[in-house]
């Protein structure tokens, strides 16, 4: 009886992580376009990856991590692809920079501006 209760108290926390990862705002736009957010807001960007290709999105570390955490990164499966969830700390901007990659190679490089404001 008590696993089956610890496997259900499980389920639901794994669910309602799920959606609070959905429910984030998307930033959407490339660089040389600024995506502006407000202080203190958690967001998400959405990158298409199919794991049967072999290629995956890293995210460079060049960005200020004064200013935004990298929350973490939640693949939805081939047809939904990556979100990598952040959090704004302070104000100021950075770029975020995505590289796909399949081990040495790279197939793509998207840059994503993020201006937070107070």
């Amino acid at each position: 009886m008590k696993k089956a209760a610890d496997k259900n108290h499980i389920l639901k926390i794994l669910v309602i992580f799920f959606l609070s990862s959905c429910s984030l705002k998307q930033i959407k736009d490339e660089s040389p376009a600024v995506n502006k957010i407000d202080q203190h807001q958690k967001y998400r960007i959405n990158l298409p990856e199919n794991h049967s290709d072999g290629y995956i999105w890293q995210l460079n570390d060049s960005y200020d991590r004064t200013i935004i955490d990298n929350i973490n990164t939640v693949w939805h499966g081939n047809s939904n692809g990556v979100d990598f969830n952040f959090n704004t700390l302070a104000a100021g901007q950075t770029t975020l920079t995505f590289v796909l990659r399949k081990y040495n190679d790279t197939g793509e490089i998207k840059h994503f501006i993020v201006q937070i404001n107070k």
